[in-house]
């Protein structure tokens, strides 16, 4: 493990562009939210609510970029495409329910895509509904199948490459995805480019267009908004931004259809961490390297945030908790794992047993609460109950399965259908519907849970990442996400007013180390 203070790093850079280098490339969480990937912690389609999302260029260069949409569950794909972006482009798109109660993507926005989703239209408007092919048929998982389960989940965007700097030159790929007088020049070019057989792209060469030299050079950011028009609420986020996730130079341009590149492609074995005002440095080996690299960044050992439910406004409280990377860990039947066999951190696959049906991938927590004025519960931590409750053969113990997790604050118990804000359902299978967190008789306060520790209930012992090429392991999981808090006043001036905000989660990380420098 190599450890730098801020002061020293700075300096370092100070010195050269060699000593700038060594720390810019490595895979790290830009805290200025610009990056080559963008994690979008949740979507909804449920319940009325609305999921609207933007990507923003800011460079003076044209990007392509894989957009994928991914189900809460078991994080399985349900939409992805290409997004050819100009110069100082936003692209724009929302996610809405379908008739037969599943998602959709919808967009206005001419930005070039292949498909092209606004030109294939006769209103202007684009959309593509959400598929089940990776969680039915042969690529069953023993979840449930019905195309609602499309309905929520998480979205994530990974820029394949940087285009050209001719944008004034007629028929060359920058100049297609160029706007002009808000238009793109010739969308259709692009699409003709991946046509099977024919198309430049798809016989000849992936890179045509691209400038090989600087690859993927980052400069995105993103955000997200759930609206629910009924109710008169909205929640909103960042996405999470991803640096120095390829390597300095690395292109890779995929056809829209095929499933790479995705959160596992990433080439850049190094990684850079910010733990308690220190650069944590490692270099990881193996297949797992760069998702590993990913992992260090997103792995608290400690993650906190507030709720309130004062019932005097009717306040509701949810909690998104999202393990992106948790597919590549746990999931035996889409092929990543092997039953049994998960890759640390997490501690069980996502598998069918004997018997056809599914062993679930959950991970056992412990946590601590306390209200605005630091009281506890008299009882033994770990001991307030939680529902859905677990089988009746499990240990009462906090436990999330999913790998996008609705949390949901409450005193009174009970559990409703659906979620009051975010919608998520209660589920026949209560392992993969959201998850009650029963308050004990506190309105306000905030919530602390131990991702690194496995509690005595299930088994004990830390949770841990594998050891990177110096034997530093990261203790706890890798997770994004936030509080969302709705209030609803009734007596303003005899007009309802409904209120919504969303906080990031905080968080705490821990590195054990065989070495110390």
């Amino acid at each position: 493990m190599k450890r730098n203070t801020l002061t020293t790093a700075v300096l370092a850079g100070l010195t050269g562009v060699a000593g700038m280098a060594s720390v810019a490339n490595a895979v790290n969480v830009n805290p200025d939210g610009l990056g080559q990937v963008l994690l979008y912690p949740y979507y909804t389609a449920r319940g009325g609510n609305d999921t609207l999302i933007s990507i923003v260029n800011t460079t003076d260069r044209g990007k392509a970029v894989k957009i994928r949409f991914i189900e809460a569950l078991n994080s399985r794909e349900v939409l992805d495409f290409n997004i050819y972006m100009s110069p100082f482009d936003v692209w724009t798109a929302g996610v809405t329910e379908t008739e037969a109660g599943g998602g959709k993507m919808v967009t206005t926005d001419t930005t070039c895509t292949v498909p092209y989703f606004v030109g294939n239209s006769d209103d202007g408007v684009g959309e593509q509904e959400f598929l089940d092919f990776e969680f039915t048929g042969s690529n069953f998982d023993a979840g449930p199948t019905a195309i609602e389960r499309s309905a929520s989940g998480y979205i994530e965007v990974i820029e394949m490459g940087t285009l050209e700097d001719t944008t004034t030159t007629p028929d060359t790929v920058p100049w297609a995805a160029k706007h002009v007088s808000g238009v793109p020049n010739d969308c259709g070019m692009l699409v003709d480019m991946w046509r099977d057989g024919t198309g430049a792209w798809d016989t000849t060469d992936p890179t045509i267009g691209f400038d090989t030299e600087r690859g993927a050079s980052g400069g995105i950011y993103g955000s997200g908004s759930i609206i629910n028009v009924g109710e008169g609420t909205m929640v909103n986020y960042n996405a999470t931004a991803i640096d120095a996730f390829w390597a300095s130079g690395t292109l890779f341009h995929t056809d829209p259809g095929s499933l790479e590149p995705d959160l596992a492609s990433g080439d850049n074995s190094e990684s850079n961490v910010f733990v308690n005002g220190m650069v944590e440095s490692d270099t990881w080996l193996g297949g797992e390297a760069g998702v590993e690299a990913l992992n260090a960044n997103l792995t608290y050992d400690m993650l906190m945030n507030e709720y309130s439910i004062d019932s005097t406004l009717n306040g509701r409280s949810e909690w998104v908790l999202t393990f992106p990377t948790k597919r590549f860990h746990t999931d035996a039947a889409g092929g990543y794992r092997a039953v049994d066999d998960p890759l640390e951190p997490f501690t069980a696959t996502w598998s069918i047993n004997g018997d056809g049906s599914l062993n679930h991938s959950c991970e056992a927590l412990s946590f601590r609460v306390w209200d605005r004025e630091e009281t506890e519960p008299t009882d033994p931590v770990g001991d307030v109950i939680v529902s859905p409750p677990p089988p009746p053969e499990s240990p009462d113990v906090f436990r999330l399965c999913r790998e996008a997790n609705v949390v949901r604050f409450t005193v009174e118990g009970g559990t409703p259908d659906e979620t009051e804000i975010l919608k998520e359902p209660l589920r026949s299978d209560a392992l993969l519907g959201y998850t009650n967190f029963n308050l004990p008789g506190y309105e306000a306060g905030w919530v602390r849970f131990d991702l690194s520790s496995i509690p005595a209930a299930a088994g004990g012992g830390e949770r841990e990442s594998q050891a990177s090429d110096d034997g530093d392991a990261y203790l706890g999981l890798p997770v994004v996400g936030f509080w969302a808090n709705t209030y609803t006043n009734g007596d303003v001036g005899g007009s309802l007013a409904n209120y919504g905000g969303s906080f990031n989660h905080r968080g705490t990380r821990t590195v054990t180390s065989a070495t110390a420098d």
